[in-house]
């Protein structure tokens, strides 16, 4: 028997007839008949039981089968106790009651079902919260953010930037999601200031959204200039062009790669395809994610109080001190064991092999600051088979130190990483730099055994500024 509507069963031996619409009456005897059973147990199958009706004989019957009891004590059947002569009114009473209090159950249940949907969306809201969080803390520490996935070299043929009627059309070798900057290269210095202006488009239909960006250019600049979307765009990997023009009155030129076989990437001037496309070094990052910004080394950093990121891939090749300028033995210059000064361009890091013996000191020069207060690189131990390895940073004027003995007093604090491990090392400078600057990375194995396997990284450069009197 399947119903919906309430259920209610009154004992065989109560003579009085009840009926009413919204209700299922059925006797003791054939509620029971109609009762399944699981194994040998008895369950309550397609019926929603609103209550007993019992004579005091019937109920006594009822709580002498156990497991009768057992299953109405389970579904949390209520139960009342009538006389055999109780009237029809007795037994619309008691419908009523039961109605009245299964009311008042389903309107507690309610409010504790709604309060622990509550719970579950403020769990779930904090979830999501934590989860931004932990997404953003890796988002930064685990830097770099681009990664370089296309590189074409400047040769001596040159392309007019034009303007806004006409710009140049560059297919991409890569898809939009995730494009979030691009390298072109300023064959002649520009004439005059202006701006660059680029936008990413799909070859065919709409722009994608939120793609369109400017660079400011100064006069007599050129050379490589970086152009970064202010965010990634998502969604699937379709084609895509950029489109560039100038905004300015002398537009400066643009240098071409060498002749490319595959027309589909040469660049298009004034609705005619060329031979070659633009010298282009392309740059990706996560789905989504805004560019951050990434400072060019030929400009000093603006004393505003921010901190930048500098990745190693924008500054001079490293170079490594040597341990001495003095007159002493060879012997003391010399690193008894294994060391090595280099750039990684796949990892885009500063390679520091460092020495069981002496600190290894890595000098990086080519980079401006204003301001600067404070320096964080983020560093790394590449390998997992290794012992722990001590970082240290600083940072001097350019040009004042010339070996690993005048260096180690500009260094902060040493910062220790076990194998395979991220983090971070830190300097504070007690009086602010201003103008060029060489970066001391320095490294250390202090009391280990070997130096084997010990790639130490530095990964990139936190430089923090400290805003000028003039602007508060």
């Amino acid at each position: 028997m399947t119903t919906t509507a309430p259920l209610l069963v009154i004992s065989d031996d109560i003579a009085a007839e009840f009926a009413h619409p919204s209700l299922t009456v059925m006797r003791f005897g054939a509620w029971r008949d109609r009762i399944g059973a699981f194994g040998d147990r008895p369950v309550i199958q397609d019926m929603i039981v609103l209550g007993l009706c019992l004579s005091p004989e019937a109920e006594a019957a009822f709580l002498a089968d156990a497991a009768l009891a057992d299953l109405a004590q389970a579904a949390q059947l209520p139960r009342k106790t009538l006389s055999v002569d109780a009237s029809r009114e007795a037994l619309l009473a008691a419908a009523l009651d039961f109605l009245a209090d299964r009311d008042v159950a389903t309107r507690q249940q309610g409010a504790a079902d709604r309060a622990a949907l509550a719970e579950l969306r403020r769990s779930h809201m904090q979830m999501q919260t934590d989860h931004a969080e932990l997404e953003s803390w890796v988002w930064d520490a685990m830097a770099p953010k681009f990664t370089r996935v296309r590189e074409w070299p400047a040769t001596a043929r040159t392309l007019d930037l034009p303007g806004p009627d006409t710009p140049l059309i560059q297919p991409l070798p890569v898809p939009a999601r995730g494009f979030i900057a691009v390298d072109v290269h300023l064959a002649t210095s520009a004439p005059c200031a202006g701006a660059i202006h680029f936008l990413l488009a799909r070859p065919s239909g709409p722009d994608f959204e939120g793609t369109a960006a400017s660079q400011d250019i100064r006069a007599s600049e050129s050379g490589w200039t970086r152009l970064i979307l202010p965010r990634a765009p998502g969604g699937f990997p379709e084609d895509a062009v950029l489109k560039l023009w100038w905004q300015g009155a002398e537009a400066p030129q643009l240098s071409l790669a060498p002749d490319s076989p595959f027309v589909d990437v040469n660049v298009t001037a004034g609705g005619v395809p060329g031979s070659a496309p633009l010298a282009l070094n392309i740059y990706q990052t996560l789905p989504r994610q805004p560019g951050p910004p990434l400072h060019d080394p030929r400009r000093a950093l603006p004393a505003d109080g921010h901190t930048r990121l500098v990745l190693p891939g924008d500054l001079s090749p490293p170079k490594a001190l040597p341990y001495s300028r003095n007159p002493v033995k060879k012997a003391l210059k010399r690193y008894p064991d294994f060391t090595r000064v280099e750039f990684w361009e796949k990892e885009n890091a500063v390679f520091v092999h460092p020495s069981i013996h002496r600190p290894v000191v890595a000098l990086v020069p080519g980079l401006t600051v204003d301001a600067l207060v404070q320096i964080e690189a983020i560093i790394r131990v590449f390998r997992d088979k290794t012992l722990p390895i001590s970082f240290a940073i600083g940072a001097v004027p350019s040009g004042t130190v010339a070996s690993v003995e005048e260096a180690l007093p500009h260094l902060g604090d040493w910062m220790q990483l076990l194998p395979a491990e991220w983090g971070e090392a830190w300097c504070g400078l007690a009086t602010p730099l201003s103008g060029p600057i060489d970066l001391l990375l320095a490294t250390a194995m202090p009391n280990m055994p070997v130096n084997r396997e010990a790639d130490a990284l530095f990964c990139g450069f936190r430089l923090t500024t400290r805003a000028s009197e003039a602007q508060g």
